[in-house]
């Protein structure tokens, strides 16, 4: 059985993401380059990375943003760190609200749907 970050790892490269996983201090990360869509940030190219709190994705959804180059959403509770050769910000931003009203729990409708509701207000 795989775990949850395989799994999640497994849908973003079939969404067609170039994925790398890590350990950060939050856990495993794996992460893809990702264009903002939205926000006063809207078209910059950065790294993000997704991590889980606990096991059983996809009914647990990823817990953990990380950013790098960073920029926080000014929603607090940020803590940078350096791995992998580059400075990362990692968020607590769980999608508990959204996730849970979603039909089918799958990559493709958080990164369309999450990530861009945390950077359309940055």
């Amino acid at each position: 059985m795989s775990s949850s970050i395989d799994r999640a790892r497994g849908e973003l490269e079939l969404l067609g993401y170039e994925t790398h996983q890590f350990d950060s201090p939050q856990g495993s990360v794996v992460s893809f380059p990702y264009t903002i869509e939205t926000g006063s940030h809207e078209g910059r190219q950065v790294r993000v990375g997704i991590g889980f709190q606990e096991e059983g994705y996809p009914e647990y959804p990823p817990h953990w943003i990380h950013v790098s180059p960073p920029i926080e959403d000014g929603k607090g509770g940020a803590h940078s760190y350096r791995s992998e050769g580059r400075e990362w910000i990692v968020m607590s931003r769980p999608p508990g609200d959204f996730w849970d009203n979603l039909p089918t729990k799958h990559m493709d409708a958080y990164v369309r749907e999450h990530l861009r509701r945390i950077w359309k207000d940055v």
